[in-house]
């Protein structure tokens, strides 16, 4: 039986992303994965909420059951199958999963409270 290596616990860490932290192919198909709500304004209503996650990792998906369980539209990008996904995720300079986006602000690593705070600013433009 294999020996299972001890567990660690993930940094969490936001940071903004820059324009050219991103190629523009990367952000055309970042734009189509998730449509975002509009208002009457134009505005964004929601912010763009990208999850980059690998099988088999615990705290991805207690990510994704939490973004479910609030009914929060999120695209899933798995980096662990698909090499796009891993090339985009390395261009952020995420080190690892989960890696959310919301709209421009990355979270390293999963905490409820971190995300909600950082989803409340980009729904709210603060």
């Amino acid at each position: 039986m294999p020996i299972s290596p001890p567990r660690r616990s993930i940094p969490i860490s936001i940071s903004s992303i820059s324009p050219r932290s991103t190629t523009r192919r990367t952000r055309a198909r970042a734009n189509a994965a998730e449509p975002m709500g509009r208002s009457r304004t134009g505005r964004s209503s929601t912010p763009r909420v990208l999850l980059y996650t690998s099988q088999g990792c615990a705290h991805c998906r207690r990510a994704k059951a939490f973004l479910e369980a609030r009914q929060i539209p999120f695209s899933e990008l798995d980096v662990g199958r698909s090499p796009k996904a891993r090339k985009a995720l390395q261009r952020l300079g995420a080190r690892g999963v989960p890696t959310l986006l919301v709209g421009d602000q990355r979270l390293d690593g999963f905490s409820e409270q971190a995300f909600l705070n950082l989803y409340e600013r980009a729904t709210h433009g603060r």
